[in-house]
């Protein structure tokens, strides 16, 4: 279950982790635990709100317990 993304109308998000940023208020409530999409819109897209980060280059969450 989740939210359906605005660019390819499936459910193609995914839980992962970005670092705070360094006093930056158009990043500070895209920090912590995000869902990203991982289609080619929606990864652009969350590059742009999150200072770079897409669903190959933040932490995936998941990791840590393997």
């Amino acid at each position: 279950m989740g939210p359906y993304c605005q660019f390819c109308g499936h459910r193609c998000f995914v839980p992962r982790n970005t670092p705070p940023r360094l006093s930056t208020p158009q990043y500070e409530h895209h920090t912590g635990t995000v869902l990203m999409a991982t289609c080619s819109e929606g990864m652009e897209h969350d590059r742009k709100m999150t200072g770079g980060f897409d669903h190959t280059t933040a932490f995936n969450p998941q990791e840590a317990w393997r």
